[in-house]
């Protein structure tokens, strides 16, 4: 009777405790798989949307410039028929007159590159003098255009003028009056970091 009772045992169905082992390995390594699978592929769509939200910012930074650009004029204080619009031509700044606020009179307006950061300030007219005259200094603290600017090398500005055998050529260097006063064209040239937060 014994003899049975032992077989009876044996041969019930069930689970050793080697077996529990192996299934919980087994279930640990495909939880592992499919958990690295799922952060690498989160991490590949947030790569993706920082990078499409640095273009995005880049491409808000660049309408905006261009459109200011476009709208120079001259200063409220220019006495002559020859446009003072562009008063700073640099690789990495650019000062200029543009009417942004629509009252008819023009403000100064200053691109520069400071660090990784692309700024803006303005300086309003004095109009109590005749003509109007502009402070030295700017009457705004500089705004933040764009962050994460990796133009250390590169030129954000480059100026261009018009030769009628050539076409538009590039202006190396204009740092003196005549050579500001031929620019026709400005390109905007923008590379920004895919990561600013690195």
């Amino acid at each position: 009777m014994r003899y049975l009772e032992t077989r009876k045992l044996r041969g019930e169905s069930g689970f050793t405790l080697t077996e529990l082992i192996v299934v919980v390995l087994i279930a640990g390594i495909v939880s592992v798989a499919v958990l690295s699978f799922y952060l690498s592929i989160s991490r590949s769509s947030a790569d993706q949307m920082t990078r499409i939200q640095s273009q995005d910012s880049a491409r808000s930074a660049m309408y905006e410039m261009s459109r200011f650009i476009r709208a120079a004029c001259s200063s409220e204080s220019n006495l002559t028929k020859t446009s003072d619009a562009l008063v700073l031509a640099d690789p990495h700044e650019c000062v200029f007159f543009v009417d942004i606020d629509g009252d008819d009179l023009a403000e100064r307006v200053r691109y520069y590159l400071s660090g990784a950061t692309l700024r803006m300030q303005k300086a309003e007219p004095d109009t109590e003098d005749s003509p109007a005259t502009y402070p030295d200094e700017y009457d705004s603290d500089a705004v933040v255009v764009l962050d994460g600017v990796r133009n250390d090398e590169d030129a954000i500005f480059s100026y261009y003028r018009y030769d009628e055998d050539t076409g538009l050529e590039e202006i190396p260097d204009a740092s003196t009056d005549a050579l500001r006063r031929d620019v026709v064209a400005i390109g905007l040239r923008l590379t920004v970091n895919e990561k600013p937060e690195l």
